[in-house]
Formats: structure tokens, sequence, C-alpha cells
């Protein structure tokens, strides 16, 4: 591990870098889909394969439940999901995608695969495979210490 002096410094081109590139590739990523916003396109990934409740969808999220209902109310007028409260539990909501919904998500998907290719494409092989592992260790780092945590 290294000293605390030495990582401040890679830490300060780390954000700069971080910013310059999202500052640039933020805008083309967040107009994936006429009227789908980034936080949208994750909730459709989350729901593509299965149905979730509103808390479930939030704690993936990282943030309350209120917070996700706007988003959802969003969704719903769009035509992207559809909510239905449990039968068992009128306090429940379960939210479904809709075929629409799964088309947005498909060409979102298809049109965020490019944006992202064309610029990882100027990465020499080596240089992508160091990039995933340092994402890799770093993701495995941070489940470690969370499951410390908890």
């Amino acid at each position: 591990m290294a000293d605390k002096e030495y990582l401040i410094g890679y830490v300060k081109r780390l954000e700069a870098a971080f910013t310059k590139t999202m500052k640039k590739l933020g805008p083309k990523l967040s107009s994936l889909e006429e009227g789908l916003t980034q936080p949208q396109f994750f909730v459709l990934g989350l729901l593509k394969n299965n149905p979730r409740t509103v808390t479930e969808i939030a704690e993936i999220m990282g943030v309350q439940p209120s917070a996700i209902t706007a988003i959802l109310d969003r969704m719903y007028k769009s035509g992207f999901i559809l909510r239905e409260r449990n039968e068992e539990d009128r306090r429940v909501v379960v939210v479904y995608i809709t075929e629409k919904g799964k088309e947005v998500f498909a060409k979102a998907q298809k049109k965020r695969l490019d944006i992202i290719t064309r610029y990882l494409g100027y990465l020499e092989r080596e240089e992508l495979e160091q990039l995933l592992n340092i994402y890799e260790k770093l993701a495995k780092i941070l489940e470690t210490e969370d499951a410390k945590r908890n």
C-alpha cells in the first residue's frame, strides 16, 4: 500500500482526469434515447429481467424510496414501467418494465455501447486489461470493506 502523501497526488490527478472525461462523455451518455435519463436507464436495467419493489430499487441505487418515486412517476408517464400494489401488503409497490421500456432500454444500451467502445478503441488491448483489472480490484476492496462494516 502506498503512503498517504504519494496517494494524494494521484487522487488529484484521478479526480481531474475523471472530471474532464465525464464532462465530455457525460452529455453523450445522458442523451441516450428521447426522454430517457441516466437514472431511468439504470432503473430499466434493474427491471429488464425481473420486477422489483420500490424499496429494492432505492436500496440498489443508494437513495431513499421517496427519491425513486419521482423518477418512477416520470417513467410511468412515459410508458416505460407499470406499478402494482402487492395484494398481501398494500404498502409494497412492485415495478415492472413494459414492452416500450424494454425497447427504449435496448436502443439506449446499444447507443451507450457504441459511444463507450468508440473511445475505448483508442486504447491498446494491454491498457484496457490494466484499466479493467484496476476497476475490478477496487470493486473487490470496496465490497470487502463494506462487508467488514456490516
